[in-house]
């Protein structure tokens, strides 16, 4: 049963597509909402998890949110916070880059893929 979701977002469109699926999910599971970004230098993490904080209010949905940093690679402070938690999903938008043939996946979801025991739900942005 999911009861802890997991959100790794960043400023970008599929990350708040990522969002607005995960508060969705949440509000219809009655699961805690937990929205993570990693603090890299040049982005703006409280701006980006207030905007994911007032999408889940707006649904009716209390959600946590958190910035992380502590100078491991993005997907591995967010299999440690999904850890930590003990998140049941990991909810994250795909690369917004397009190239010829499959979808690209990003270095950073690629490796958490990889590595980690926790199922995985990556969202399309927008079209």
């Amino acid at each position: 049963m999911i009861r802890r979701i997991l959100l790794a977002v960043d400023d970008s469109a599929p990350a708040f597509a990522a969002a607005d699926l995960a508060v969705e999910l949440a509000g219809s599971l009655a699961a805690r909402l937990r929205a993570i970004m990693v603090a890299e230098e040049g982005h703006e993490p409280a701006r980006v998890l207030d905007a994911v904080a007032a999408r889940a209010r707006k649904a009716g949905v209390a959600a946590e949110t958190g910035t992380v940093s502590d100078g491991l690679p993005p997907y591995e402070q967010t299999l440690a916070e999904a850890q930590r938690w003990g998140a049941d999903v990991i909810v994250m938008g795909r690369s917004d880059q397009r190239r010829l043939g499959p979808a690209y996946v990003g270095s950073q979801t690629s490796r958490l893929l990889e590595f980690t025991e926790t199922p995985v739900l990556v969202v399309p942005g927008p079209r």
